[in-house]
């Protein structure tokens, strides 16, 4: 009986190949499409599983309580790593990582900076699956001026030769002896390093801190197996309070594996976030359902063509179940020849997806076992979803009525294919707007005003001793009549830091804890930002009270914080931070001094020394020749400061990095939505194709009563029309809550949901219906009446 529906299944393929090949082609792009999501979801949801020990690993984090709200953050105390892994005998093991910054590297005449350097504690090989090439695991960072390095890093500077032993020079300064090689980190970690450094090289550069209120590193730990989290929680935070009593602050540990979803935060890495694995999973079984409908749709259109055949099987004694096994049978089959062609399309556009998405995967993804048994899952569901209705509506076919030639069967077909096709362009609209909508928060992320110029503004990073020739370069550069400001600043203009550090001012209530940016910069700050002021003045080195000196300087606040001290007029208030005392000169207007992703959190600058508080030099040049302007300041800082090569980051390209994900998982929703609509209107040319055949003798006698062309057009495209503006109807309000509540939820600063979204993404869906249907329509008007009065 199997050999016999095989046989039966594939001779009516053959048979009706337009409509087969339809069904074939809308069913593989749908698989195509749900398979490169599971191999991008895969990819998302394996971020640090490759570690022997991933479901035994965490990251301490915390929650600071600040002006009535919680701030939960990834940083912790820099002392605590260690204390923690003597003190919970639920830890196993600690390792505390911090991000070091770019390092000029250099060995004989080779030199580069290099990014992704980060300092660990020895126990690091302990936690993390990094097995080395070269050297030992076990003591690799035992020495403070031992340095471990990747592949990558070991070919550029040594060559093939073997690097174990030799040596490196940091910032012109600092002898590091490499003591290991390693494979570069796998894509599917947060820790994107090259380099790693012992952490005990912060003691001898100055630069590692006892404060138990210093919370700035990252702290991993392992556990034991059968460790209890709220233990565990409630044992980190007693011990802190235990060495700051003034502390508030709650400590709990986060599973690593759930970091690159859950959290921000990383070294070197692009975000996820786990939205976006819901919104692609849900577009992913759209895209399925929409193939599926296809097939639903166009098997119940030509189920004339299967009715004598259905009604021999029963006379000839075949129950309803068989016929319903056979039919699902050859929706089966369809599916998984569908699946060949599907992976066909996967193989050739991969690294097409590749470049779009930011990934590496490769068609040996496919060859997994979990993968196959996933994709033989997929496709045994689709084709079993596909022949549900057809399976159905088939075998209720009564065997008398259909050798008689009367088709009915009880089941209003023509009504379901209606719903069927409204369920299709329901999805497609709600796609289409939920593609809009992604596009424009990514835009008005991107173009939205930060406060400040970000145009034509760029920084450069002061490593070693640039800081001593600080001056003389300014001096230099301003002379350049395309130079138009410089200055220096302890962070970049996009990524300030912020603390409490014991904020005070007149009037302030002595229960209340503020979490304060805080940025120490050079005189010309704000006028080389161009940060507009709201009251007040600027530093100035006609006040010498600007400058920090001792315990005394003066300051700047934002608004933000200007808000929070509830004071009608803060300039001239007395205001004291880190025991640094002074007054509140001027109040800048609120300005993004992170990703516009968060809101903007009170702010506060002072002018300092640039040779202990400075870590970046900031330019604003003038618009034009920008080349020709970057070469005179490369030859200046040649000139001055031959030891270090001149780099330079532009401020609105590193602020499009930061929005690098968003930009990526749109231009994937672009695509998914784009393959959506022309599966449906794959399915929608079939079934106009179906009507305009059954309606040709109509059509004909039309055009001998003198219809136009354009008449018969508007006949056979009307019911359509109907169909898609009902589906309108439908996508519009579900789209609306769905984006604004679930999707636009994530974001402090949110786009508007203009009318202009819905209505453009309604007339794309009547436009591209109109356009598929109009085709066939067309061809149907313009038969010639006799040839389909004779057909008839």
């Amino acid at each position: 009986m199997f050999r016999n529906y095989l046989i039966t299944a594939i001779r009516t393929i053959f048979r009706q190949k337009g409509f087969s090949l339809i069904n074939i082609m809308g069913l593989a792009l749908g698989l195509a499409c749900a398979l490169l999501i599971l191999l991008w979801v895969q990819d998302e949801l394996s971020f640090e599983k490759f570690n022997v020990n991933a479901d035994r690993l965490f990251r301490v984090e915390e929650d600071q309580f600040y002006s009535g709200e919680i701030y939960h953050v990834n940083v912790t105390p820099w002392p605590s790593g260690p204390v923690w892994k003597e003190e919970i005998p639920e830890i196993e093991d600690a390792c505390r990582i911090t991000w070091t910054g770019g390092m000029l590297f250099n060995h004989d005449e080779i030199s580069f900076y290099e990014g992704g350097c980060i300092a660990v504690d020895s126990t690091f090989f302990d936690m993390f699956t990094y097995s080395l090439l070269a050297g030992n695991p076990s003591t690799a960072l035992d020495e403070p001026w031992s340095v471990v390095i990747t592949t990558e890093v070991a070919k550029k500077y040594f060559g093939d030769e073997n690097p174990v032993g030799k040596v490196l020079t940091v910032n012109n300064q600092h002898q590091f002896t490499v003591t290991g090689v390693l494979e570069p980190p796998p894509k599917n970690s947060i820790l994107n390093f090259k380099i790693l450094l012992p952490f005990s090289f912060m003691k001898e550069i100055g630069r590692y801190s006892k404060n138990w209120g210093n919370n700035s590193i990252s702290t991993y730990v392992m556990l034991h197996e059968n460790a209890i989290i709220d233990t565990v929680n409630s044992k980190l935070t007693s011990i802190v309070k235990q060495h700051n009593e003034d502390t508030t602050t709650e400590f709990m540990v986060a599973p690593f594996t759930d970091i690159h979803l859950h959290a921000y935060g990383g070294y070197g890495h692009d975000p996820g976030a786990i939205v976006f694995v819901y919104i692609f999973i849900a577009i992913a079984v759209f895209v399925l359902l929409i193939a599926s409908i296809n097939f639903m749709n166009l098997s119940t259109a030509r189920s004339s063509n299967r009715a004598r055949e259905i009604g021999l099987r029963k006379t000839a004694g075949a129950n309803r179940r068989a016929i319903i096994v056979q039919f699902f049978g050859e929706s089966v089959l369809l599916a998984f020849i569908s699946l060949v062609f599907a992976l066909l399309i996967v193989s050739s556009i991969l690294p097409v997806f590749n470049t779009i998405s930011g990934k590496e995967l490769n068609f040996h993804s496919l060859l997994s076992l979990r993968f196959i048994v996933s994709m033989i899952l997929v496709t045994f569901v689709a084709g079993f979803v596909s022949g549900i209705y057809p399976a159905l509506y088939l075998s209720a076919f009564k065997p008398i009525k259909v050798l008689k030639g009367d088709l009915s069967s009880g089941m209003k077909s023509g009504r379901m294919r209606k719903i069927l096709v409204v369920i299709q362009f329901t999805l497609s609209v709600f796609l289409i707007i939920g593609t809009i909508v992604v596009y424009k928060q990514l835009n008005y992320m991107k173009s939205k005003d930060l406060g400040y110029d970000k145009e034509h503004l760029f920084s450069i990073r002061m490593r070693g001793d640039i800081k001593d020739s600080y001056y003389t370069l300014k001096n230099e550069l301003v002379r350049d009549p395309n130079v138009l400001n410089v200055t220096a600043s302890a962070h970049e203009p996009h990524n300030i830091g912020s603390n409490s550090g014991g904020a005070d001012w007149e009037g302030k209530d002595p229960e209340l804890e503020v979490l304060i940016g805080t940025n120490p910069v050079d005189f010309d700050y704000i006028e080389t930002m161009d940060i507009k002021m709201a009251e007040g003045r600027t530093f100035s080195k006609e006040f010498p009270g600007d400058l920090y000196h001792d315990t005394t300087a003066n300051f700047m606040i934002n608004e933000s914080l200007a808000r929070i001290m509830g004071v009608e007029d803060p300039v001239g208030r007395s205001f004291s931070i880190w025991n640094i005392h002074g007054r509140v000169i001027g109040v800048m207007r609120d300005w993004h001094y992170h990703s516009v992703r968060t809101k903007i959190e009170p702010l506060l600058i002072i002018t300092a020394d640039v040779e202990f508080w400075m870590s970046y030099i900031i330019v604003r040049i003038a618009p034009g020749d920008i080349s020709k302007t970057m070469e005179g300041i490369e030859k200046t800082w040649n000139e001055l400061i031959p030891g270090y090569p001149f780099e330079y980051q532009f401020v609105d390209e590193e602020l499009d990095k930061m929005y690098r994900t968003e930009e990526r998982l749109g231009n994937l929703l672009k695509y998914f939505t784009i393959l959506a609509i022309m599966i449906a209107c794959l399915g929608l040319f079939g079934l106009a194709s179906f009507t305009a055949e059954q309606r040709t003798h109509e059509i004909g006698v039309r055009k001998v009563m003198g219809s136009r062309v354009s008449s018969v057009i508007l006949l056979l495209s009307r019911e359509f029309t109907l169909l898609v503006l009902i589906s309108c109807l439908i996508a519009i309000p579900a789209a609306w809550y769905v984006m604004k509540n679930i999707f636009l939820k994530n974001f402090e600063y949110r786009t508007d949901m203009d009318w202009w979204i819905f209505a453009a993404a309604s007339m794309a869906a009547l436009l591209i219906a109109l356009l598929t249907v109009s085709y066939q329509a067309g061809r149907a008007a313009l038969t010639n009446p006799a040839d389909a009065l004779r057909y008839e």
